[in-house]
């Protein structure tokens, strides 16, 4: 297999890892297919794999293409403006192409990044860094305020960039939020607070789960549909 590989119309990086048990086929947002393989694994046999689970790959591409999820795996541009929907702040990005490492300069309202532009990753690494650090301090005190309105009590939180799930709860009550959360509209942050402190109640998605959140946000409903299209207002550079 030689060249630039595509399965499905997806782009498909074949990688061996030596920790690696079975044949992994996942579909990567920003990246699109990837097959991880044992080392030393034929790699001959890859293509009758896919074809395999051609019907699997092919209904999760449309879910996710129809989610807003980027699978074309092709770098996106630079962003020039960063909307903030649930830190109600929108952000422009000055660019400075300069040799040297690459710094990003924060400054209100107006960022600068300077360094060598043709390294996009690297520049979209920074941009990523400084929305985590960002969603930890609009986060933790939006779950605080939310905590003690319902009354329903966590015990830690963790925020990070995760690819697909928005946000979990432990059996220990520890929440974990995407910080693709800082990127949505604030009632849908305002949903998914609320839909992980009720799993501090009840660990499933049980009927007594479901009017744990209707006590609280009766049109759960339209909420949850709305978050399922959530990915839209995620740029493709933090995907």
């Amino acid at each position: 297999m030689s060249g630039p590989l595509q399965f499905a119309g997806l782009p498909l990086a074949v990688k061996a890892n030596p920790r690696a048990k079975r044949v992994l086929v996942k579909l990567m947002p920003g990246l699109g297919l990837e097959v991880v393989v044992p080392r030393r694994f034929d790699a001959s046999l890859v293509p009758s794999i896919l074809e395999e689970k051609r019907a699997w790959i092919e209904r999760t591409r449309d879910r996710m293409l129809a989610a807003g999820i980027d699978l074309s795996g092709t770098l996106p541009e630079l962003p020039e403006v960063i909307e903030y929907r649930a830190w109600e702040r929108t952000v422009r990005v000055d660019y400075l192409d300069r040799p040297g490492a690459i710094r990003l300069t924060e400054n209100a309202a107006r960022w600068q990044v300077a360094g060598p532009l043709a390294g996009r990753e690297a520049i979209f690494e920074k941009l990523r860094a400084l929305t985590v650090k960002k969603a930890r301090e609009v986060l933790l005190p939006w779950l605080d305020r939310t905590s003690r309105r319902t009354g329903l009590v966590y015990s830690a939180l963790r925020v990070r960039r995760q690819k697909t799930r928005w946000g979990s709860c432990s059996s220990r009550g520890t929440i974990s939020l995407n910080a693709k959360l800082l990127f949505l509209p604030p009632d849908l942050v305002d949903h998914l607070l609320l839909h992980e402190l009720c799993h501090t109640r009840h660990m499933n998605h049980s009927p007594a789960y479901w009017a744990c959140v209707a006590g609280f946000e009766p049109d759960y409903r339209r909420l949850e549909n709305a978050v399922s299209r959530g990915n839209r207002y995620v740029p493709a550079w933090f995907r």
